[in-house]
């Protein structure tokens, strides 16, 4: 009777460290990909930015995780909310999207002087109309 109770103890304890290995690895494998996708794009210089993945979402085959970035030597954030797909046993990006930029103390993100919405008035000469 004791022995049953110890190996059911023990299988029970393999299965939940198992669960518990495969969300780490999918969160690895999520950072990874997004990783992978930010040094792909050569538009970004990643060496003036702080990264900081705040949180991974996985449901089934499809995951969404949420990455702060953080201009260095500055209050300015921003966060994005990148959704994924597993394909195989490796994670692509499919989009990303901003969520929110925080620059209270910087004057970054604010409406450049001379658009409608910054109460500056009168757009350059030869700038397009904004909406």
């Amino acid at each position: 009777m004791i022995r049953w109770h110890m190996v059911s103890a023990l299988a029970i304890l393999c299965a939940l460290a198992t669960g518990c290995s495969k969300t780490a690895n999918d969160q690895d494998a999520i950072r990874a990909s997004i990783e992978k996708r930010l040094n792909g794009r050569a538009d970004l210089n990643l060496s003036v930015m702080d990264r900081e993945v705040k949180q991974v979402s996985v449901n089934g085959d499809h995951a969404s995780a949420q990455v702060e970035f953080r201009l260095k030597g500055s209050d300015a954030k921003m966060e994005i909310e990148y959704a994924l797909e597993r394909r195989g046993k490796e994670w692509t990006v499919l989009s990303s999207q901003p969520m929110g930029m925080d620059n209270s103390h910087s004057g970054v993100g604010q409406p450049p002087a001379g658009t409608p919405d910054s109460g500056g008035g009168q757009l350059p000469q030869g700038h397009p109309p904004v909406n």
